[in-house]
Formats: structure tokens, sequence, C-alpha cells
């Protein structure tokens, strides 16, 4: 039996108010996976700058918004 079909029998046995609860703590679990894994992909993103060797200079906000000819 497949982790799906076990979810669609645990499922089966709920009562219809019990599942109103179910498809909270659902959403809930799917935000809070979706989120994680967006957590992840930003943390590899910034140790991959961090541990990075070519950073190029630091430059001023004020001269990189001129750069782009943007005046704060």
């Amino acid at each position: 039996m497949s982790n799906r079909e076990k979810c669609y029998d645990i499922i089966n046995s709920f009562s219809d108010e019990q599942l109103n609860n179910i498809i909270e703590m659902l959403i809930s679990t799917k935000t809070l996976a979706e989120e994680s894994a967006d957590n992840a992909y930003c943390l590899r993103l910034y140790n991959d700058y961090q541990n990075d060797n070519d950073k190029g200079e630091p430059i001023d906000i004020e001269s990189f918004s001129q750069g782009l000819g943007i005046a704060l």
C-alpha cells in the first residue's frame, strides 16, 4: 500500500466534523513546507555568496543608484 493510499484510508476514518480540523492542519503543513523550502533556497544563495572569493568591490548606495539612473 502506497503512502497516498494509507493517507486516504486514514482520512476516510474521520467524521466530517473532524475533517474540518484535518483540512486546516494540512493547509498549515503545506504552507510551512513551502516556506521552509523557500528559506532553504535563500540561505543557500546567501552561503554561496559568503563563500564566493570574487564578490567584487563594495559600493555605496548613492553611487549604485546613480549608476542605475535613480535619484534617492
